[in-house]
């Protein structure tokens, strides 16, 4: 509480922030996949992902608010395989998806060979 005069003013209360751990796993040999994630400041970062079977990526970074948090997962033709897609947020999992992603080929649609989870991407 702060006072002013002789009125008593609640403090400002200030966002608290969130620890997010972004997972991605791909359960067949792909090259080229790569995870897109939000970041603070609603910025975004992009990385190529393991090319070996059940190899793990992971990324932390700290958000305001956890419905924030976002995970795109892409693969490239030909490859196709089981994605696992997970957010956890203050180490308890947010959400999570595990599904088959199948490429098309000669689709130009920006969702061809995307697995989203969490928020959407910011433009």
């Amino acid at each position: 509480m702060t006072v002013i005069g002789s009125q008593l003013v609640p403090a400002t209360a200030h966002a608290d922030l969130h620890n997010i751990t972004y997972r991605a796993r791909i359960d067949a040999l792909t090259t080229g996949s790569q995870a897109t994630f939000v970041t603070n400041g609603g910025q975004t970062n992009t990385t190529n992902l393991p090319s070996m079977p059940g190899n793990a990526f992971e990324a932390n970074t700290v958000l305001p608010d956890p419905a924030q948090a976002g995970l795109r997962i892409v693969l490239h033709f030909p490859y196709a395989a089981n994605v696992h897609c997970e957010i956890d947020v203050d180490d308890d999992v947010f959400t999570q998806t595990d599904q088959m992603v199948r490429p098309l080929p000669g689709n130009s649609d920006p969702n061809n060979g995307a697995l989203q989870c969490g928020a959407p991407l910011p433009s």
